[in-house]
């Protein structure tokens, strides 16, 4: 039987990297919305929302 200890801290550790995940997703939609496209760059770009966190 796993330790429930240490299944939550393997859990914690995966929160934190998809999170990192995120925040590096986040920045390279933004470079890629900022980036001179030509006539794409009219297109209606999608509104980024931020993810509400629950306890």
């Amino acid at each position: 039987m796993k330790n429930p200890f240490d299944v939550l801290r393997m859990k914690e550790q995966e929160l934190l990297r998809v999170r990192k995940e995120m925040d590096a997703l986040r920045i390279a939609a933004r470079l890629l919305g900022a980036e001179d496209i030509g006539p794409e760059k009219n297109a209606v770009q999608p509104k980024m929302q931020r993810v509400v966190e629950m306890p």
